[in-house]
């Protein structure tokens, strides 16, 4: 089943991180924080995978691998993203 979330949009941090020591700790930091609000939760044995009842997260750098039976539940997840922009400083973008 193709997905319904447009494959020419990407998620926009609106703060830039780059440059600073630590910017991919701020950033998994932050991203974990909106996973975990939203049921996810981080495998013990590798802090990078995150399950919830319908979605796994892999994170690896700065990039994230979504996968689900349905892909309506992926969809579903990143609506949710575009949804909270304001509250976490991110945005929908032309990718």
């Amino acid at each position: 089943m193709m997905s319904s979330f447009p494959k020419d949009k990407v998620l926009k941090l609106n703060k830039s991180l780059y440059g600073q020591a630590d910017t991919l700790r701020m950033w998994y930091d932050k991203l974990r924080a909106v996973l975990e609000a939203r049921g996810f939760t981080a495998c013990k044995a590798d802090p990078c995978l995150f399950n919830s009842n319908k979605v796994l997260c892999i994170i690896y750098v700065g990039d994230c691998l979504w996968f689900a039976r349905d892909s309506k539940d992926i969809d579903a997840f990143l609506k949710s993203f575009k949804e909270d922009g304001d509250k976490y400083n991110w945005e929908m973008t032309e990718g």
